[in-house]
């Protein structure tokens, strides 16, 4: 079934740290709240700036120790019935984390993502790496998070690729250029960048930007449809125009021919974009893919072992 929600990206504007570094990252946060509040938005995505430039290794805050930066995002979160991915420093048992808070409509923590690989810079600093990928289910779906240099890394995201997140969640201080792109299209999920310099970025299941907003503006917004069905063009092409005769409107197929690959979604509550695709017997992309894996290593595996383990 059709699941729309409106997701919102903070940029984040540079500026000299002053005397009170955290008031001048929390000053963004409210200015971006004037804009935000009562708009109808279901999930927003703040910047690493927050965390980088808003609060020293001391000022790290928990959900039983909050501080200025948790209340200001629980304070958010509650007063707009939605979730919040804030940037923050997030101390537990005695160490400090570049973290990313999800917090739910009632103000409570959902979820954390702690940043899985660190600057050497940030390591000196004393901060330390996160457990990997996570994935935290909340009323804005299945979200995961992803902090600035962990971009660089293809490993933490084969791990989320196993994980089908609706949507990753990166905050940074640096934008990633095409790698948010590989990111979206090789995870099948939306992915929300706030950033800052350049721009900060949402992009659909296949590494396109559907919106993006830079200093002037400062709110990336798009509405998305979290119900999809993300398969290669092969075999399952002919089946679009069955699928279009019969439900219409109340089914969209969102075709990228440089790709070879399709994104269907419902815009019904009749019916989901995987049911539609069991009905017309379309094959999944990843499952497309794991059967050409099997057909072409087969010969080269001896009988015992189990061909799932290449996929």
């Amino acid at each position: 079934m059709a699941r729309f929600i409106n997701i919102a990206t903070i940029h984040f504007q540079v500026s000299e740290r002053g005397n009170d570094p955290q008031q001048t990252a929390l000053a963004q946060f409210r200015e971006a709240e004037l804009r935000l509040d009562g708009a109808g938005v279901d999930l927003v995505v703040t910047c690493e700036g927050m965390e980088s430039v808003g609060q020293t290794m001391k000022q790290a805050e928990n959900a039983k120790r909050p501080g200025p930066m948790f209340n200001a995002y629980r304070d958010f979160a509650m007063r707009n019935s939605c979730t919040i991915a804030g940037s923050i420093k997030l101390e537990d048992g005695g160490k400090v984390y570049n973290a990313l808070v999800f917090i739910g409509a009632d103000g409570d923590l959902l979820g954390d993502y702690r940043k899985a690989f660190p600057t050497q810079g940030e390591l000196e600093q004393g901060l330390s790496a996160g457990n990997g990928a996570k994935v935290v289910d909340t009323p804005a779906g299945r979200l995961g998070g992803v902090i600035c240099f962990d971009l660089n890394f293809d490993e933490l995201r084969d791990a989320y690729r196993t994980l089908r997140p609706d949507v990753l969640c990166f905050s940074s201080m640096f934008h990633g250029g095409h790698l948010q792109q590989n990111w979206a299209y090789q995870c099948r999920c939306y992915f929300a960048a706030a950033c800052k310099d350049n721009t900060s970025d949402i992009l659909d299941p296949l590494g396109r930007i559907v919106n993006s907003t830079n200093f002037y503006n400062r709110i990336a917004w798009a509405r998305v449809n979290l119900d999809r069905f993300f398969m290669h063009q092969d075999k399952n092409n002919i089946r679009f125009h069955e699928i279009r005769r019969k439900y219409g409107n109340k089914i969209l197929v969102d075709v990228a021919s440089d790709l070879g690959t399709a994104v269907m979604y419902s815009l019904t509550d009749e019916i989901s974009a995987p049911e539609v695709a069991k009905e017309f017997e379309l094959v999944e992309i990843d499952d497309y893919f794991a059967a050409s894996r099997r057909r072409i290593f087969a010969p080269f595996l001896k009988p015992h072992l189990n061909m799932d383990s290449i996929r």
